[in-house]
């Protein structure tokens, strides 16, 4: 199967001020550090836990109780089947208005996803984070996510660094419907269907590590699917690209504006 990279077709300034979404961002902490804990939530409950904001910690996502749904616009519904082309006025100020209140970056890419299981070949956890972090010495064994993911193709970023890339489902393979993925493989052809996201970059490098490795900081850009979970699922399972609409939040990652604009270019170019 053709794995590679997604590819930035389009990418524009956003803001939303809605207080009605059922999406939310939320932290917890202590006394101390009041704000430590990241979390996605849908609906008021938690759905994607996203890690801490400690620099040098992994970087981990884990999926929640609350992440049992899409999030849709039925307005877009037809448009995104058939998949949009371009960001338009209408397109912005409706996926805007479905967001929590803040400021985002819209991108508009292309890709073909890999389908990971947890705790097998290919998962990033399993792999990629052992070899600089090591296992977690409390627990023992690698990160587990609590459902499968899409990865794709990992691109240097810098001299030592390496953008990974995951696309995150709200909810597992078995609540998917066989006949509509089968339905979608007609239409994984240019244009293809657009899925939906809100994503969260975030910069990480361990303190120490052993050795010398090649990629020592993970710039980590997550997609958590809103809805088209059956097109993400479809793209994988045929092997064909797919267009994602990824609302990226300016300031809910362990990143800054300069390091999401070179995200940005190195997407262009990819």
């Amino acid at each position: 199967m053709i794995v590679r990279m997604s590819k930035l077709i389009q990418a524009l300034d956003a803001a939303s001020t809605s207080t009605e979404s059922r999406i939310g961002f939320a932290t917890s902490g202590t006394e101390s550090l009041p704000v430590w804990d990241r979390f996605i939530t849908l609906d008021g409950k938690k759905a994607h836990y996203l890690g801490n904001v400690c620099g040098t910690c992994e970087f981990i996502f884990e999926r929640h109780e609350g992440a049992n749904s899409k999030v849709s616009l039925e307005k877009l519904s037809e448009l995104f089947r058939s998949g949009i082309s371009d960001i338009n006025d209408a397109i912005k100020g409706a996926v805007m208005a479905l967001l929590p209140a803040g400021a985002y970056k819209m991108l508009l890419l292309s890709c073909v996803p890999r389908l990971i299981t947890p705790s097998r070949a290919g998962d990033y956890f399993f792999e990629e984070q052992i070899d600089l972090w090591g296992v977690d010495p409390f627990w023992g064994v690698p990160h587990y996510t609590r459902n499968e993911y899409y990865r794709t193709e990992v691109l240097k970023i810098s001299e030592h660094g390496g953008l990974f890339e995951f696309i995150v489902p709200m909810f597992p393979r078995r609540y998917l419907d066989s006949e509509t993925i089968e339905s979608y493989e007609a239409l994984l052809n240019s244009p293809s269907p657009t899925a939906l996201a809100i994503s969260v970059l975030d910069v990480k490098q361990p303190a120490m590590w052993e050795g010398n490795p090649e990629i020592q900081e993970h710039w980590c850009l997550a997609h958590y699917l809103l809805d088209g979970h059956h097109k993400m699922y479809a793209a994988a399972q045929f092997g064909k690209p797919i267009s994602l609409l990824s609302c990226l939040a300016i300031d809910k990652g362990v990143s800054g504006v300069d390091q999401i604009s070179k995200v940005v270019s190195v997407l262009q170019n990819a």
